[in-house]
C-alpha cells in the first residue's frame, strides 16, 4: 500500500494555511491550463519529484516565484474571457477568481447596477388607475387604484371557464391515439378495444378531473386468448382533481346480459409510467365489492398527452390487490407497481362496433356542481346513446346558470358569452 500526502513536506516550512492556499492555487491552474501549468512548476530540467511525492520538489524561494506565475496565469486566463485588464480587479475580486467563483466583468455589473436602479425609479412613480364596476345589487362603483399589487387580478388554474373551452378540444386529440404494449405480461389475455367507444368515452371526459366507465365484453369466438371490448357504460360518480368515486351498484341492462365485466377504463391529467396508486386503490376496491370483477380485469387509463392520446391497460397481482382494497387512496406508502402492477396488452380495432351507454336523463357528472345529490349507494339505471353526456354539459353544472338566471330577472345587463362560456 502507498500512502500520499497532498503537502508532500510543505508542512516542515510553512504553515498548514499557505499549504492549503498554495494546494488550492495549483488544482485552479491545472484547471485552467494544464499544459501551461506543467510547464511552470518545472522551472528548470533539474526539478525533480521525490518518491511518493505529488508535486516537484522546489525551494521555499520556488514556490514563491511558481505561486505568482500560477497566480498570474489563472488572472490572465480571465481577462481573455472577458475582455477585462487585469490591473482593474481589486484583491478580494483576483482572490474569488482564483478559488473558481464566477465573478462577473465590471462592465456587466456596472451595467446590471444601472438597470436596477432604472427599474427602482420606474416603480417609485405612482400610476393612478381609475376602474369602473357593478356590483351584484346594481350599484355601480368607481375605485382608484395606485400600486401594482391593487391593479392585479386574481387567476386560478381551476377556473371552469377555461376548463370548459379546453375540453372542446379533446376531438382533436383523437387524430393522434399511441397505444403502449411495452413489457406485457404473456399469461394475460390480448384486450381488443372498439375504437369508437373509447372516442365516445373521452369525448365526454374532461382534461383535468378524472372520469371512469366499466368495459364490457366477452371473449373471441375464434381465439380463446383474445378479449372484445364492445361497450363502455358511464355510470354516476363524483371526483376531485386526483380520484374518482363511482356508485356501488353495477350497471344493468338487458344488452349486456351476453356481456361481462372486463375492466375500468379512466383518464388521467398525464402519462405516468405505471398504474397510479389512486387508480390500484379504484381498482381493487371494487374488485373486493363484486365478484364480476376478477383477476384477468384490466385498469385502461386514458392519458391526456400534449396534442395525443396514451392508452396503457394494466391488471392487478394478487399482492397489488391485497395492499389496494385497505390502503389510503391519497398515500402510496407501500405501493410497488413492479411486484403489484401487471402490464396487459392492448389494441384498438375499427373492424368491431361497441355501444355506449350512459344513467337515464344523462346525468353522470356529479363533480360540477351536482355534488350533494351524489352518494355511493344512489340507484340509477343505464341506456343505450350515441354519445354520453359531455363533463361540461349544462345539466351537469346549474350553479353556473343560476347567476345569470337571477341577473336577468332583476333587468341586469349581462354578458351573455360570460354565463354561457
Amino acid at each position: 500500500m502507498v500512502l500520499s500526502n497532498m503537502y508532500d513536506d510543505w508542512l516542515k516550512s510553512i504553515s498548514s494555511y499557505t499549504a492549503f492556499s498554495r494546494l488550492i492555487l495549483l488544482l485552479r491552474a491545472i484547471h485552467v491550463n494544464n499544459e501551461k501549468a506543467k510547464i511552470i512548476l518545472r522551472p528548470n530540467k533539474n526539478t525533480i519529484t521525490q518518491p511518493h511525492h505529488v508535486w516537484p520538489t522546489l525551494e521555499d524561494e520556488e514556490w514563491m516565484r511558481v505561486e505568482i506565475a500560477l497566480r498570474d496565469l489563472i488572472l490572465a486566463d480571465y481577462a481573455k474571457r472577458n475582455s477585462v485588464n487585469t490591473a482593474s480587479l481589486t484583491s478580494s475580486e483576483i482572490r474569488d477568481i482564483i478559488l473558481g467563483m464566477e465573478i462577473q466583468a465590471p462592465s456587466v455589473q456596472r451595467q446590471q447596477m444601472a438597470e436596477i436602479e432604472k427599474s427602482t425609479e420606474a416603480a417609485a412613480q405612482v400610476t393612478a388607475v381609475q376602474t369602473r364596476t357593478t356590483n351584484v345589487m346594481g350599484d355601480e362603483i368607481q375605485v382608484v387604484t395606485t400600486t401594482a399589487y391593487e391593479q392585479q387580478v386574481f387567476s386560478s388554474k381551476t377556473d371552469w371557464r377555461i376548463r370548459a373551452i379546453s375540453a372542446t378540444n379533446i376531438p382533436l386529440r383523437l387524430q393522434h391515439v399511441y397505444v403502449t404494449n411495452d413489457d406485457v405480461k404473456e399469461e394475460l389475455p390480448t384486450f381488443v378495444l372498439a375504437k369508437n367507444v373509447m372516442k365516445a368515452f373521452v369525448t365526454a371526459a374532461d382534461l383535468r378531473a378524472p372520469a371512469a366507465a366499466y368495459l364490457y365484453g366477452q371473449v373471441a369466438p375464434d381465439n380463446s386468448r383474445v378479449v372484445e371490448v364492445k361497450a363502455v357504460v358511464v355510470v354516476p360518480q363524483r371526483s376531485t382533481q386526483r380520484s374518482v368515486e363511482l356508485v356501488n351498484e353495477l350497471p344493468s341492462h338487458p344488452l349486456l346480459a351476453d356481456l361481462k365485466v372486463v375492466g375500468l377504463i379512466t383518464t388521467q391529467a398525464q402519462e405516468t409510467q405505471s398504474l397510479s396508486p389512486a387508480d390500484a386503490t379504484l381498482f381493487a376496491r371494487l374488485m373486493a365489492q363484486h365478484s364480476e370483477i376478477d383477476g384477468s380485469s384490466i385498469m385502461l387509463t386514458v392519458a391526456f398527452t400534449p396534442g395525443s392520446l396514451s392508452l396503457s391497460a394494466y391488471a392487478l397481482t394478487p399482492k397489488g390487490f391485497e395492499w389496494g382494497r385497505t390502503a389510503d387512496p391519497n398515500s402510496p406508502a407501500g405501493y410497488n407497481p413492479a411486484s403489484m402492477v401487471d402490464r396487459a396488452q392492448l389494441l384498438l380495432s375499427d373492424r368491431i362496433l361497441g355501444s355506449s351507454f350512459a344513467p337515464v336523463g344523462g346525468v353522470w357528472n356529479y363533480s360540477t356542481g351536482l355534488g350533494a345529490a351524489f352518494s355511493p349507494t344512489m340507484p340509477y339505471s343505464v341506456t343505450l346513446v350515441g354519445q354520453p353526456m359531455r363533463y361540461w354539459d349544462e345539466l351537469h353544472r346549474p350553479v353556473h346558470f343560476t347567476s345569470f338566471v337571477a341577473s336577468a330577472d332583476d333587468g341586469l345587463e349581462v354578458d351573455a358569452e360570460d354565463a354561457f362560456a
